[in-house]
């Protein structure tokens, strides 16, 4: 018989320390790409480099769109 008892709460243990990837770094859901490029909060993400430049490229792109779905749409969460 597998010892499920002490299975369970060592893979529970291990979803806890997993990154939620659903979690968006922009917080603000009003702010628009406009506002969130002229705001400082561009220039610190929680993103890797080469993804914040492409949120950074979108927002450029499409300045009236909300600041946190074009993190969404970039990141693909």
């Amino acid at each position: 018989m597998p010892r499920l008892p002490l299975i369970l709460p060592a893979a529970l243990a291990g979803l806890l320390l997993l990154p939620d990837p659903a979690r968006a770094a922009i917080t603000d859901r009003a702010l628009s790409c406009a506002d969130w490029l002229k705001s400082a909060a561009h220039r610190k993400s929680e993103h890797p480099a080469p993804v914040a430049a492409k949120i950074r490229a979108f927002c450029a792109a499409n300045p009236t769109m909300k600041a946190i779905d074009a993190e969404m749409t970039m990141t693909g969460d």
